[in-house]
């Protein structure tokens, strides 16, 4: 059986990208939040990592700052749109179509930076999100920083949860129904119903189930420590960089030792 992300990135890629699309105007705060981290750790040059980079709403905008950038995402239609607005921005990255689960396969070297952002620890489950954070840890280099960003949280969903939600854009309205979440393994589920919107009506698209592994902040510190990072810090909000609340979303930083 097919893991959902197959379904979603691979088959119905368009489905995505009109929200990797809609990312890119907010992604200007995360980005300068980013540099503000690394400059902070003494990071302003060097080789950045971006793990499920999408169609390079933030790693295009880290090489034009002088970054040396790859990035690395399974949506092959993601990695050649992303190529597309590299060369209208004049910057240059390494694209690689690739799954994050055969890191070790797809790059090679140190990098001084490695981000994972928008909740892609989590796609799979606990065994598979430990090997990538290994696998991580042997290409940052030492006191290299590993940042996991706007990434949901086991807090911040219990304290936030609705059974039932929607999207809207300006084309699509996107129904979340059926959400359920097992406590006693901290996995969520949806189902997401895509409708088109032609005027004052509604087309079904598709549908597809949506299983995340849901991580405390707690979780995501004992794995990136025991894969070889030390625990810096940990944010609230990305657009002032204040200090995490109990219930924040998990925006961390991880020194390698």
């Amino acid at each position: 059986m097919r893991h959902w992300t197959e379904k979603f990135f691979l088959k119905k890629p368009e489905l995505w990208q009109h929200f990797l699309d809609r990312s890119w105007r907010q992604s200007g705060i995360t980005v300068q939040a980013i540099l503000k981290i690394l400059k902070k750790h003494g990071i302003t040059k060097g080789r950045f990592l971006e793990v499920a980079c999408g169609n390079g709403r933030i790693c295009i905008p880290i090489a034009v700052r002088g970054f040396d950038v790859t990035g690395i995402d399974i949506g092959a239609s993601y990695i050649e749109d992303a190529k597309k607005r590299a060369i209208k921005r004049g910057a240059k990255v390494n694209f690689i179509c690739g799954d994050m689960r055969r890191l070790d396969r797809l790059v090679q070297g140190r990098y001084d930076a490695v981000l994972s952002i928008w909740t892609s620890i989590g796609y799979y489950d606990k065994k598979i999100d430990q090997r990538i954070f290994r696998m991580v840890a042997k290409r940052v280099r030492k006191n290299g920083l590993f940042l996991i960003l706007k990434t949901m949280s086991q807090e911040y969903l219990l304290n936030h949860y609705c059974h039932g939600l929607y999207d809207e854009t300006d084309r699509y309205l996107v129904l979340h129904k059926g959400n359920k979440f097992d406590r006693f393994h901290s996995i969520n589920t949806e189902k997401w119903v895509f409708y088109e919107k032609r005027g004052m009506e509604l087309r079904y698209v598709d549908d597809l189930e949506i299983s995340l592994r849901v991580y405390s902040l707690a979780e995501i510190v004992e794995m990136a420590e025991d894969a070889g990072f030390t625990f810096v810090g940990a944010y609230d909000s990305l657009s002032d960089l204040r200090p995490a609340r109990p219930d924040s979303m998990i925006n961390t930083v991880f020194r390698k030792r």
